[in-house]
């Protein structure tokens, strides 16, 4: 027993003697010109796509923020009006009249934007006196020219609303 056991202590310490020669013998190895040059290839393809797609959604993201200030720049404009309608009613506007046609600037979120409102006499409904307002909003393009909104961009947001006009109820 005691000699089995020394045959199988010498073999191991063998294998283990080669089995370190080996590990010292092998040269270190890296990535070949090829490998590299195939890996920066890869990126080179992957990058700007990624960059495409960041760019794309950043573009969605501004588009639906600028839409969203349209549509609350169009809804205080309606509000106005219906409150200024609102005064004619209670007569501390006795002389106000709406508008057919009209347009203005307006300051959001540092921002400059242009308005106009367009009222429709509802002459197709049974009750008269209604009137249908249209509110176009953009972005106003150049600095120095009068607020009308420009015929070769589309408005951001479109709101249409409804007004009863007291003197005629």
């Amino acid at each position: 027993m005691h000699l089995s056991r020394q045959i199988h202590t010498k073999l191991l310490n063998r294998n283990r003697v080669l089995l370190n020669k080996r590990l010292l013998n092998k040269k270190p190895r890296g990535f070949t010109l090829l490998e590299t040059m195939i890996a920066l290839m890869i990126v080179a393809v992957a990058l700007p796509a990624l960059v495409t797609l960041v760019m794309t959604q950043l573009d969605g993201s501004a588009s639906i923020r600028d839409k969203t200030y349209a549509y609350w720049i169009a809804e205080n404009q309606l509000t106005r009006y219906r409150l200024l309608q609102q005064q004619k009613m209670l007569k501390a506007i006795p002389d106000y009249t709406l508008p057919t046609q009209e347009s203005g600037e307006v300051e959001m979120a540092g921002l400059s934007w242009q308005w106009q409102m367009r009222s429709v006499d509802m002459e197709s409904l049974p009750v008269k006196g209604f009137k249908r307002i249209d509110i176009d909003v953009s972005l106003k393009r150049d600095q120095g020219r009068a607020a009308t909104l420009d015929s070769d961009a589309p408005a951001l947001a479109r709101l249409s609303g409804y007004i009863g006009d007291p003197r005629e109820l």
